[in-house]
């Protein structure tokens, strides 16, 4: 015979068995994160050309561009809220498999899909931001990533490749583009509303960890 109870806050199993006291774990707390989806409406907004800072440089998609945009992911979101949100970001592997789906699908965009470089093109250079666009139908796209290795980030990276995804959107036909940032991150989301992106819809994921 035995007895047991259950600490749901803490999410804790105490067992008792023959005499002796067992607390078990459920598993991993759990908690909420607000996360925005915001649009971006070419009907109602002109999109700017993106500028960079000298000694940066767009890199557009191909096919042996995978690790490349793998490891910005990784880098840029293993330790952030983003990498707590979305575990996939912790484990390179897992963003290379995530890349490769995203080129795989039907939806995938390569036009609105991009990588920054810097250093120098004939020597030695890293790749330092990225984005992947999707075009979900004949006038709406859809933003996947948009990373930005910590220690560039301030210098207008973010604002240029997502103003150059929303090029490659806006020649591909697309009329609205989306995309989803965590409330908390006041600097991506402000940077979106400078672009020209509205909020539409405000909801909370349970994360773990």
């Amino acid at each position: 015979m035995g007895w047991f109870g259950a600490d749901p806050k803490h999410a804790i199993l105490t067992l008792a068995r023959k005499g002796k006291w067992y607390r078990i774990p459920l598993m991993s707390p759990s908690r909420f994160v607000k996360r925005n989806q915001m649009v971006f409406d070419f009907t109602k907004t002109a999109v700017g050309p993106p500028q960079l800072p000298t000694g940066f440089w767009f890199v557009e998609w191909s096919d042996s561009l995978v690790k490349p945009h793998a490891d910005v992911l990784h880098r840029s979101f293993r330790y952030d809220s983003d990498g707590a949100v979305f575990t996939t970001f912790r484990q390179y592997n897992h963003c290379q498999r995530l890349i490769e789906m995203l080129a795989e699908s039907s939806h995938f965009l390569p036009a609105a899909t991009l990588l920054i470089a810097y250093g120098n093109p004939d020597d030695i250079f890293e790749y330092v931001a990225n984005i992947q666009g999707l075009k979900l139908a004949d006038d709406v796209g859809a933003i996947q990533n948009v990373a930005v290795l910590p220690e560039y980030r301030r210098r207008g990276i973010g604002q240029a490749i997502v103003l150059g995804a929303l090029q490659g959107f806006l020649r591909a036909g697309v009329k609205r583009v989306t995309l989803e940032a965590t409330s908390d991150n006041l600097p991506a989301v402000n940077l979106y509303h400078r672009i020209g992106f509205s909020t539409f819809r405000v909801y909370f994921r349970e994360i773990f960890g």
